[in-house]
């Protein structure tokens, strides 16, 4: 991997999506090759269902994250590339189970495989996703990939499954929620900076300040992601939101809401949120501090994930690392 001259910043130092992923063109395109390739590994009747997952993927931050994490290491590129198709298939299965789970119609601005396709061949379109990429993972000449992803991958559907237990649960503790999304969401974002770290050659150290990194960052995402659906803009995210509390998930801007109101509030709000509009829902957050509180707690774990790295800031990977995070901070909603 040659990273002499990469720029991970336009001439004014913004972080933009193009900027970030700019020095790893190469290395993406190597991705979308080999996923690709990776169809004809499926039974002709599912390779277009498979096509169609592969071609609304979105920022691909999974991948980005495997490359940095092993970004001017000792691993090769193909590794590196095999390693970031694992994390982005399982990432894939994940949101095609999730879309089944909350009824959602719309990701990444197109209908979604569930709604193009129902729901009894996605689920099996899932599970054929995460059983490819633990077959890739075996591939390796260890087994600390295959170990690596096959406990993130169980690790997340436990999330999942967490969370499935408890929908309308109203009364849901912030430490239980913290718990659910490192599960769900973080465990992903981890895993696939650990990936990096390891097939790039760096050792146990920075293995470990990178895992710590990813789980972080992950969480921030997930807070992100959740205070988006509450207040975010259907048309720009490119997917169906207010899916979380239609679905009985009361996420930490709810949780929040829910805290200081007065119980008559809390009870005519919890009965009735599965129905609100975006309108209803945005006068209802308007006179609390919820939405500053959430945005507090994004900061806090964004600021947590360039502490994990402090240590290893002389290495080529930390730099990217770090912008990602701003690139993430900026993606938060203002309020």
């Amino acid at each position: 991997m040659d990273i002499s001259g990469a720029k991970f910043t336009d001439d004014l130092g913004c972080v933009t999506i193009a900027t970030l992923t700019a020095p790893i063109a190469p290395l993406m395109s190597e991705l979308d090759t080999f996923l690709e390739s990776e169809v004809d590994c499926f039974e002709p009747e599912v390779r277009e269902m498979v096509r169609y997952t592969f071609s609304h993927s979105g920022k691909r931050l999974r991948p980005i994250l495997v490359f940095f994490g092993g970004w001017g290491g000792r691993g090769s590129d193909d590794d590196l590339v095999k390693a970031a198709a694992i994390v982005e298939m399982v990432h894939l299965a994940t949101l095609v189970h999730d879309d089944i789970l909350d009824g959602a119609t719309l990701r990444h601005k197109a209908p979604t495989l569930v709604a193009k396709y129902g729901a009894h061949v996605s689920v099996l379109l899932g599970d054929a996703l995460f059983s490819e990429a633990l077959r890739l993972s075996a591939q390796y000449p260890t087994t600390e990939v295959c170990r690596i992803v096959a406990l993130a991958t169980r690790r997340v559907c436990e999330g999942e499954i967490g969370q499935t237990f408890r929908r309308g649960d109203d009364r849901l503790s912030l430490e239980s929620y913290y718990r659910m999304i490192e599960l769900k969401t973080a465990e992903l974002f981890r895993a696939a900076c650990r990936l990096g770290a390891y097939v790039g050659g760096y050792g146990a150290g920075f293995e470990d300040a990178a895992d710590e990194y990813g789980m972080h960052l992950g969480t921030a995402y997930q807070i992100y992601d959740d205070m988006t659906d509450l207040v975010g803009d259907e048309a720009g995210i490119g997917k169906t939101l207010g899916t979380d509390l239609a679905s009985g998930k009361f996420t930490m801007p709810v949780l929040f809401l829910l805290e200081r109101m007065p119980s008559d509030e809390r009870n005519y709000f919890v009965k009735n949120c599965a129905a609100m509009t975006s309108a209803e829902l945005r006068r209802a957050f308007a006179d609390s501090d919820a939405l500053a509180r959430t945005g507090a707690a994004f900061d806090s774990e964004i600021r947590a994930s360039a502490r994990a790295t402090a240590a290893f800031e002389a290495l080529p990977s930390v730099v990217p690392m770090r912008l990602l995070a701003m690139f993430v901070r900026g993606l938060m909603p203002k309020v």
